[in-house]
């Protein structure tokens, strides 16, 4: 048993949905350089998107929608190994509260509610 692998099981359901963001990276110093991106695919918890900057799984991002209406850190916790003309493709986790995106996402697989009942004592 010990040696088999763990079922990953995401939180939420994914939407591949564009989203324009600016990022820019948590630091001490209150320097930030604003790099223009968008999603390529967003959840209640989290998204991915094409970032040109160099950022390593655990860097904190402030992400802020386009328009200015919203804005939140998050923590990167994923990296492509590829490079592309684009930029390399991150995930991230949303580290302040649910509702970042505004959108309803439909019921995911692994909530409370859609399980299963087992039956019998």
């Amino acid at each position: 048993m010990s040696g088999e692998p763990k079922a990953v099981r995401r939180r939420s359901a994914r939407i591949l949905l564009r989203v324009p963001l600016f990022i820019s990276p948590v630091n001490s110093s209150g320097n930030s350089d604003w790099e223009p991106s968008e999603t390529l695919m967003v959840s209640l918890h989290g998204g991915m998107l094409r970032a040109k900057q160099n950022y390593q799984v655990g860097d904190t991002l402030e992400l802020r929608v386009r328009d200015g209406s919203r804005s939140a850190r998050a923590r990167v916790v994923w990296i492509s190994s590829e490079l592309t003309p684009n930029g390399i493709e991150l995930g991230f986790e949303i580290l302040d509260e649910v509702g970042f995106w505004e959108i309803n996402f439909p019921p995911d697989r692994w909530s409370e509610q859609t399980r299963p009942r087992k039956s019998g004592g």
